[in-house]
């Protein structure tokens, strides 16, 4: 058997492959290093050593394989798919940890670097296995190696898919004031939850619990909202209005789960109308016009549902006060 597959090595169509292979080593090899910034210079001997001991595992590999493990083919072909992939994850790890990515960021130098380990490696995992099993499955069993660079094409979609700029949403900000709510508007409410960051600078979110009519805007909603939680919590206020004087403007969205779309919320729109249910979390996130110097304190929620009345309370208030400081001003004129 065994002379019978080393005359199977000696097989014209198999020589001309080996070549083939031996020959892309070659060219792709002085490539890789004409890529590679300074490759003779850092990284030539770790280069070829890295190289060799993927070369020495996948020959030893095939003796696993034929070493009576496995009673057909199929589950032999597995097992070296399985192997395969795990050290793609392999390499891909130290091709991020130790060589730290050749210094570049190139998608072409991280393909060619896989595409050189499978080359070289398949070399001796295909005379081996050709000399112990004949040429009959040879070529089926390289495809084994595609999995090996299928960790680096994840890797690849991966951080080409972080460069894709998220969603920009239009801003709105808010009126000077908004009418109370009134009991008609109330009949139908949902409970939702806001989240928040008390300050510009928070790097931790509030959240607030707040019943909101479906008949009301959800701009309108989430200010009364606002000044009611100010209102109940003077020494812990969330921060409205920027340094300049001027309003925030915001941008809301729903917090979904990871595999559905990110979906925007209209604050001129009524809660009804826009994609809102029970127990949504919406996200509030602030937009400056100016650059703000100084961080923000993060305090935590204070657990209070907000409601109509409480809305309406604050509401009332503001106008006095609003009132009490025309009548000063036309007495003092």
């Amino acid at each position: 058997m065994f002379k019978k597959g080393l005359s199977a090595v000696l097989d014209t169509e198999l020589m001309v492959f080996l070549a083939v292979i031996v020959s892309l080593c070659v060219i792709l090899t002085l490539l890789f290093s004409a890529k590679v910034t300074d490759f003779s210079k850092s990284y030539k001997k770790v280069f070829y050593p890295y190289i060799l001991s993927f070369v020495l595992f996948y020959a030893l590999l095939v003796f696993f394989g034929h070493n009576k493990l496995f009673s057909e083919v199929s589950d032999e072909f597995l097992f070296y798919e399985v192997v395969s992939f795990l050290m793609g994850i392999l390499h891909c790890w130290l091709y991020q940890n130790a060589f730290k990515q050749f210094g570049t960021t190139s998608i072409a130098v991280e393909v060619l670097f896989g595409a050189l380990v499978i080359l070289y490696s398949s070399v001796p995992f295909i005379i081996i296995y050709t000399t112990l099993n004949g040429i009959f499955f040879t070529y089926l069993m390289c495809i084994h190696f595609v999995l090996f660079l299928c960790p680096t094409g994840i890797n690849i979609s991966f951080n080409l898919m972080m460069l894709i700029p998220p969603p920009e949403y239009a801003t709105w900000t808010p009126k000077a004031k908004y009418d109370d709510v009134t009991e008609e508007e109330i009949k139908d409410v949902l409970l939702i939850t806001f989240l928040i960051k008390k300050g510009y600078y928070d790097q931790k979110p509030t959240s607030m619990r707040a019943i909101a009519p479906v008949r009301v805007e959800f701009g309108r909603l989430f200010m009364l909202t606002l000044e009611g939680f100010n209102e109940h919590n003077p020494e812990n206020k969330i921060e409205l209005i920027e340094s300049n004087g001027e309003n925030y403007t915001w941008v809301f969205f729903l917090q979904n789960n990871w595999h559905r779309k990110e979906q925007h919320i209209i604050p001129d729109e009524h809660i009804g109308a826009n994609p809102i249910t029970e127990n949504s979390v919406i996200i509030c996130e602030r937009r400056s016009k100016t650059k703000i110097v100084e961080p923000q304190k993060f305090i935590k929620s204070d657990g209070v549902i907000y409601d109509a009345e409480m809305m309406n309370e604050t509401a009332e208030k503001n106008e006095i006060n609003h009132i009490k400081n025309d009548e000063i001003k036309s007495k003092i004129n």
